[in-house]
């Protein structure tokens, strides 16, 4: 049998829950915390959600966001997508937890993204199915993608760590 997805065993996150999760759970229950906030609330203030959270629930759901569109199709992803408008939360988020290897390469990223802007402004905003595809042909962001495959999974470390040593930056 499945639980349900998002868990309403996370509409609350409290020190006795962050204290039990594992390294490679922390992550999948702040972001089921931040689903069932926005479910109670609407998809429509998805933004207000986030902008309302507390640090730490912030930075590790932004820096997840950042992780899983990464790994999928790398930070031309991430920025082609909406959650591309979470970079500097992301950010944020990064030097929040300490994470300056990963706050480093979104950096880089950004100002790649930022270099890039009018060039890839054709691509991102085109109704065709295959511009997204051929803006990789355009973009030095694979070289910033490589900077973050580097760091290997050290993110989920970085979470574990920071829900352990600063419960109360995930409770309101």
């Amino acid at each position: 049998m499945n639980a349900p997805w998002p868990d309403p065993a996370f509409r609350y996150l409290t020190s006795a829950l962050l204290a039990k999760l594992s390294a490679d759970d922390v992550a999948n229950v702040i972001v089921q915390h931040v689903e069932l906030k926005v479910s109670e609330r609407g998809e429509e203030d998805r933004d207000e959600v986030i902008a309302e959270l507390p640090s730490g629930t912030k930075a590790v759901y932004a820096t997840w966001l950042v992780d899983t569109e990464v790994n999928n199709g790398g930070f031309n992803q991430y920025f082609y997508n909406p959650y591309g408008e979470l970079a500097g939360i992301a950010l944020a988020g990064y030097e929040l937890m300490g994470a300056t290897e990963y706050a480093a390469v979104m950096r880089a990223a950004i100002a790649t993204r930022e270099a890039e802007r009018e060039t890839m402004k054709r691509f991102y905003e085109s109704d065709d199915p295959d511009a997204f595809s051929e803006s990789y042909d355009h973009t030095a962001l694979g070289e910033v993608d490589q900077r973050y495959y580097a760091l290997g999974d050290r993110i989920y470390d970085v979470w574990a760590t920071f829900v352990r040593e600063r419960p109360e930056a995930f409770t309101s």
